[in-house]
């Protein structure tokens, strides 16, 4: 039982991993044991977030360029990965934009560009880092949902919502194709989190409190909160544990 949340011996990547969400799961995994690398576009605040989580937990942080939307950038990524980490036993996918527009005005450029990250993206990275995983028979994959993959939400949300449903599904049809290779593939599901991605909204008089009504807990999400769900996943503890959605939502969905 000591050992159930070690990650230690295990080497994870962690896309999207430069800031918010994603920085703090790097972190977490870091903590418990894991040797972590973050990906994303920006060297700049790579190099900044591998400082900061180096100064929090005392670990060296691998940095990589990709653009996950692309991929023979992410065929990139993978090579240079596994050429510098040997392997890959983890993978985050923590990479996602909200492009908003109303449903019968939205321009699908911009529909297209949410897509393109939020479902092709994720699905590209578990496509080639679920090609190492399945060569080493084993390897476990966390997506970064949202609750409004189950949950519709007004104000123009259309594309992120749908984006969502489709990473849920993703989540589900993978965990099923792969577990015969033993890896596992969940996802967690977190309501609104207090990242740099909300700053504008919270600044908006009464917005916060509104959606702060709708949940149980009475508060939006940290992005810590978010890190204990993913080493959780990420660890023996989880090891019977495939093809589910963790809600990190202060009971959000519970009351629909």
């Amino acid at each position: 039982m000591a050992n159930m949340f070690s990650l230690e011996g295990k080497n994870a990547i962690v896309v999207g991993g430069a800031g918010g969400i994603g920085q703090a799961i790097a972190q977490g995994l870091a903590q418990c044991g894991a040797n972590v690398g973050i990906a994303s576009r920006n060297m700049a605040n790579l190099s900044k977030t591998a400082e900061e989580i180096k100064g929090k937990t005392g670990k060296d942080v691998k940095i990589f360029q990709v653009d996950s939307g692309d991929e023979d950038s992410v065929k990139k990524l993978v090579e240079t990965v596994v050429a510098e980490m040997g392997t890959v036993d983890i993978l985050v996918n923590s990479q996602g934009i909200n492009n908003k527009g109303f449903a019968i005005e939205f321009p699908m450029d911009e529909w297209d560009k949410v897509f393109n990250l939020n479902v092709k993206g994720v699905m590209m990275c578990c496509k080639h880092f679920g090609k190492i995983m399945k060569e080493q028979k084993n390897g476990n994959i966390i997506n970064v949902s949202s609750v409004r993959g189950v949950r519709a939400n007004a104000g123009g949300n259309s594309a992120y919502c749908a984006s969502k449903g489709a990473v849920d599904m993703i989540t589900r049809t993978l965990a099923a194709e792969l577990a015969p290779h033993n890896i596992r593939v969940n996802a967690i599901g977190p309501a609104l989190v207090n990242t740099g991605m909300i700053a504008k909204l919270i600044k908006e008089p009464g917005r916060l409190e509104g959606y702060v009504r709708n949940i149980p807990m009475g508060r939006i999400g940290e992005p810590e909160d978010m890190a204990g769900a993913a080493v959780f996943l990420a660890g023996p503890a989880a090891s019977f544990i495939t093809g589910q959605i963790l809600y990190i939502d202060g009971g959000l969905t519970a009351i629909g």
